[in-house]
């Protein structure tokens, strides 16, 4: 609960501040700030699902029940989007204050926080699997935070210093910042929300499968 109040307290506090700065009253500012906090926030909640139950062997007494390994990653899984959507709750003053100022596009906004859930989906999924391969909580979230700066980075001004526009071009397309883009423009692009889910449901793939060859 600390870790959402600490979520919510930022998210608001860095979109809020700079929205005079940027003159005019819009959402957009904020959901691409989003990436940037779930990239600790998704890793910090996330670290010791697994590991930690492996650093205490009770992940052994839960694999004895009679449930199976999916349903457990699941439950897990489901345990943290719900913890997400809360957080993202803490955050709804935000439209609601901007709609008193001037006219705001509610499709435009719920799309917004459609695209947050489905990126905080992915990242709960990288997450999850990183935790399931240590027994080191740390070593969990850094590897995650680590891996998703690293995707981010893909998509932004960095790599096209760097790189040459058709590489950056192909590696963008890898980045959960480029199609979290089209839901921030209020627009569903199938193959954005195709990039979540098979990101989401890779690594939860990947995740029961570990657990599936401890037995």
């Amino acid at each position: 609960y600390i870790v959402i109040i600490l979520f919510g307290v930022f998210a608001n506090f860095l979109f809020v501040k700079d929205l005079f700065l940027m003159g005019s009253a819009s959402m957009r500012s904020f959901f691409a700030l989003l990436p940037w906090l779930l990239m600790v926030f998704v890793p910090a909640l996330t670290m010791r699902m697994l590991s930690e139950e492996k650093k205490t062997n009770t992940l052994e007494v839960l694999l004895t029940l009679p449930i199976s390994e999916t349903q457990i990653i699941l439950a897990k899984f489901l345990t943290l989007i719900t913890l997400v959507f809360l957080a993202f709750l803490l955050t709804i003053g935000l439209p609601v204050s901007l709609s008193l100022l001037t006219k705001m596009y509610l499709p435009e906004i719920l799309i917004g926080y459609l695209g947050a859930l489905l990126l905080a989906a992915s990242f709960i999924g990288l997450s999850l699997f990183f935790s399931s391969q240590t027994t080191n909580q740390v070593v969990a979230f850094l590897a995650a935070v680590i891996t998703i700066f690293l995707l981010l980075v893909l998509a932004t001004d960095f790599t096209v210093s760097i790189l040459p526009k058709t590489v950056q071009d192909f590696l963008s397309y890898f980045s959960p910042g480029y199609h979290l883009q089209n839901f921030i423009k209020g627009i569903v692009d199938l193959r954005s929300l195709f990039y979540f889910l098979s990101m989401t449901v890779l690594f939860l793939i990947m995740t029961i499968i570990d657990l599936e060859k401890r037995k």
